[in-house]
Order: C-alpha cells, then structure tokens, then sequence
C-alpha cells in the first residue's frame, strides 16, 4: 500500500488512531481480556480489509468502486486498526507474569494473542472474498 502522503492522509490516520486507542481503553476497562478481544478484531479487521482491497483493486491496480481506495485503507490500518491492536501492551503484561515466576500463565497468555490473531487474521480475509 503506497498511499501519498499527503496532509488529508496524515490527518485521517491521527484520528484514526485516536478513535483505535479509544476504542482500545474501552474494551480494556469494559471486558475482563479486553486487550485480547481489541487485538482480536484488529486482526480479523486487517485481514478483511487487505483481502477486501487485493480484490477490488490493491497496490498498482484501480479501486473497483472508490470504496477500497489506498488512502481509505491507510487511514483504517495504520490510524484506526494500528491504535486498536497493542503489541506492547501484551508484551508487558507477558513480561510481567513471567517476571513475577507466572510462567506458565505467561506462555499461555502470549500463545492465546498469537493464534487467535492470525486466525482472525486469516477469517478477515476469507470473510472478505464474500464481497
């Protein structure tokens, strides 16, 4: 995705991270693993919006419909869908548990984030070839 960087773009992206890290904050108070369900649905959200865009028009090719345009998909992945996942966050809260000889509930807690991500991940992009 190689979406000019113009200040419309860059604009989009800042809110869109905005929205995500809110958003993020909310499930994390609201649900009792709202950190693993915020970097769930990010991944299956990436993964329907790369598979949505390589069908209707990715990198290099013309949009079906305008819908999928690069600048719309860089404001959703990098602002939005980048601010709801947190990589570092699950990364502390593993270092944490292991630091605190929680070992075993450390490994699980970072296995748990790792499939559950690239199988929403990878049911984005089959959900996606329903367009």
């Amino acid at each position: 995705m190689t979406a000019s960087l113009t200040l419309a773009v860059l604009a989009g992206v800042a809110l869109g991270g905005a929205a995500g890290a809110v958003l993020r904050l909310l499930l994390d108070r609201l649900l009792p693993f709202g950190i693993l369900a915020a970097n769930t649905l990010a991944c299956l959200a990436l993964g329907f919006l790369f598979g949505a865009f390589s069908a209707h028009g990715g990198e290099g090719q013309e949009p079906a419909d305008g819908i999928f345009s690069e600048p719309l998909a860089a404001v959703l992945s990098f602002g939005l869908l980048g601010a709801l996942s947190t990589f570092a966050t699950v990364s502390l809260r593993v270092a944490q548990l292991w630091m605190n000889d929680q070992k075993p509930r450390a490994i699980s807690t970072w296995t748990v984030h790792v499939v559950l991500g690239f199988a929403a991940a990878a049911a984005g992009v089959l959900l996606s070839g329903w367009l």
